[in-house]
């Protein structure tokens, strides 16, 4: 399928050359408001620059306004795929897609299928994307799922934009968390050995079951240790449980990693990474230090090995790092934003290691609240109230959670409406979009004409028909759009305006009538309607029902 902005870009591009402009530096892009025309250029603004077009009889550079450059460009562009050209103020030029392009793209849209919208942004590169990477302490509470279904989305896309993509979870299983973890479980099989000031760092319903299960391993194992020999057995027990439920929550979430990265695995590389940033390194009080003193840290250290001679985490992350940007072409980590300082950490790191920091993405996203009935459920996972993945999953289904975590901006809070997210209801966003589909489906059900490729597309002509085609089209450059910013919630909005324009068209039309034609022009309309809005719910990991 043709790139409609790489062939405006080469049109202007001919006709600067033509008025004695040479490698100038311009756009043409989709603009955010769909009124300015299906695509617009800047090129005009570019041009106005006078250092940029040679002076010549033809065309005298001198005394020209911007809106001249704009109007004479305007003119000069003639090609079929446009309905309109004009030049707008202070000198945009917006081009509005033809009746005939949008009837012949539909055919297109159904050859490709689920292909539709693969980009080669990302062709013969690699991509890493690392998320949830949950506290190995507990189950998987509410506030963390909100990187899975966005960490998978972000998988999804880059992986339709040609990246091959690698889904990643880092396991921390070693640290202080780790034998408080063991602690706790002790303490709660041996309550009467907690002296009167002990309080447990863990606590809550999930550490009573835990205990059982770590106590009846080590039983297993035949393993009677001493006090700290068992608390030390009883955490490294502990996490490796937690990961294999934490993981069991992802799967429900319909996510599943290509590589679990253990840190215990990693600070047996540490010693083997730190000799590339000795230039950022320094002793001091014993312990090792991150000084590197560049844009990103300044005056900020870190340490790396304490004076104990044990690593830190932050050195485990500088050799996760190092693994990363040396296989991949591009690596994202996402984050929540408690986080945000770890992040210039990070960035120092990689221009420490000779990596380019440009090839690292950092994705922070914001707390959830959930709410019922319009209260804030509250959480507070330390005294064993928190709200896990698991119960809201449960609740709701795959598809509503997925669905709403992924509908606000990664950097805004967001309230998840679990009421909302039951309703079998066009108030509830992902019922919405998905009776679309199905309503689609139905339609197919009744019709006598399975395929309806080969018909005559330019018997549609309505504007409700050409609105709802002129959108099918907005979905490759979204692709290429997402797998550069990252916002992935763009899919959500854009499955919104396709459905309702969708309903739009099926409430002010009959799609199967006496006229097989007509007949068959709608319903080819339709099937790329189809593709293309279940090809969008591909990316989001949200199912598309045949029926509701």
């Amino acid at each position: 399928m043709e790139k409609i902005n790489e062939k405006i870009y080469s049109i202007l591009e001919k006709i600067a050359l033509e008025m004695g402009a040479k490698d100038i530096d311009f756009k043409a892009e989709r603009p955010k408001d769909s009124s300015h025309g299906d695509f617009a250029s800047n090129i005009a603004l570019v041009l106005a620059n006078k250092s940029h077009v040679v002076k010549s009889e033809r065309y005298p550079s001198i005394g020209k306004t911007v809106m001249d450059y704009a109007n004479e460009i305007a003119g000069k562009v003639n090609d079929e795929v446009f309905d309109k050209v004009e030049a707008v103020s202070p000198g945009f030029i917006n081009f509005y897609l033809s009746k005939k392009y949008l009837q012949t793209q539909i055919s297109e849209i159904i050859v490709k299928g689920d292909t539709y919208g693969t980009s080669n942004l990302g062709k013969d590169k690699k991509a890493s994307v690392e998320f949830v990477s949950a506290n190995p302490t507990g189950p998987l509470h509410i506030g963390n799922a909100r990187g899975g279904p966005l960490g998978d989305t972000i998988a999804n896309v880059l992986s339709k934009a040609g990246y091959n993509v690698t889904r990643e979870y880092l396991h921390n299983d070693v640290g202080g968390q780790v034998i408080r973890l063991g602690e706790s479980i002790y303490y709660e099989l041996h309550p009467d050995q907690k002296s009167p000031t002990y309080e447990a760092q863990y606590k809550g319903e999930y550490i009573k079951d835990l205990a059982k299960a770590v106590e009846e391993v080590l039983q297993d194992k035949d393993m009677d240790l001493e006090t700290e020999r068992f608390m030390d057995e009883a955490g490294r027990v502990a996490v490796e449980m937690m990961l294999a439920e934490i993981l069991k929550d992802c799967k429900d979430m319909g996510i599943s990693y290509d590589k679990i990265r253990k840190e215990s695995d990693l600070r047996h590389e540490v010693s083997k990474v730190l000799p590339k940033i000795k230039a950022s390194l320094k002793d001091q009080d014993g312990a090792l230090w991150f000084a590197p003193n560049d844009e990103f840290l300044k005056d900020r250290e870190t340490v790396v090995k304490k004076s104990d001679e044990n690593y830190t985490y932050f050195a485990s992350d500088i050799a996760y790092h190092n693994e990363k940007m040396a296989s991949n072409d591009l690596v994202v980590d996402i984050l929540g934003s408690n986080h945000s300082g770890h992040v210039p950490r990070i960035l120092a790191v990689i221009k420490a290691l000779g990596y380019d920091t440009n090839n690292f993405r950092c994705v922070l996203y914001q707390y959830v609240r959930l709410k019922r009935n319009g209260e804030v459920v509250k959480m507070g996972k330390r005294f064993g109230t928190f709200i896990t993945a698991k119960e809201v999953i449960d609740e709701v289904g795959k598809d509503a959670f997925r669905f709403f975590f992924l509908m606000s901006n990664t950097n805004t809070h967001m309230d998840f409406d679990l009421e909302l997210a039951k309703k079998q209801s066009s108030e509830n966003p992902v019922f919405y979009v998905q009776y679309a589909y199905t309503r689609i489906a139905s339609i197919f059900a009744k019709s006598t004409l399975k395929n309806p490729e080969g018909g005559d597309l330019t018997l549609l002509k309505e504007s409700e028909e050409l609105v709802l085609a002129r959108k099918l089209l907005e979905f490759p450059y979204l692709v290429e759009e997402v797998a550069q910013n990252l916002e992935v919630n763009a899919f959500i909005n854009y499955t919104m305006e396709l459905s309702t324009l969708f309903h739009k068209f099926y409430e002010a039309h009959q799609v199967i009538s006496k006229d097989s034609k007509l007949t068959q022009a709608r319903l080819a309309l339709l099937k790329a309607t189809q593709i293309t809005l279940k090809n969008t719910l591909d990316l989001l990991g949200v199912s598309a029902p045949e029926k509701m």
